[in-house]
């Protein structure tokens, strides 16, 4: 998977953008490998911005499942890269699965 450098800007928790966070149990379980995701060919040649949230579920061995977008803006632009660099995420084992994890990816130029 290509990565790019300076040009994908920021991945922020969602938790932490929007206010108060609305699950706290994601506290607990620790990110343990994550890849950002790639900016999309197309969306770079045509210089477009834009973000898009995600909610998922951890399960006990840390694998992420049940993705789903939330918003994505521009529609669908950046949704297939969050969710190709989400497969290769993985956290902390825990005794149960952590649901209803938040994180919101931004897709910008310059900072």
């Amino acid at each position: 998977m290509k990565k790019f450098a300076g040009v994908f800007a920021a991945v922020a928790v969602a938790a932490g953008a929007f206010g108060a966070p609305a699950f706290a149990a994601t506290d607990e379980r620790e990110l343990v490998e994550s890849e950002a995701p790639s900016y999309p060919r197309a969306a770079e040649r045509r210089e477009i911005e834009g973000h898009v949230v995600v909610r998922y579920n951890v399960t006990p061995d840390g694998a992420i499942d049940g993705v789903e977008v939330v918003e994505s803006a521009p529609n669908g632009i950046f949704d297939r890269a969050v969710m190709r660099a989400l497969e290769q995420w993985r956290y902390s084992a825990a005794a149960e699965t952590t649901e209803g994890v938040e994180r919101r990816f931004d897709f910008n130029f310059g900072g």
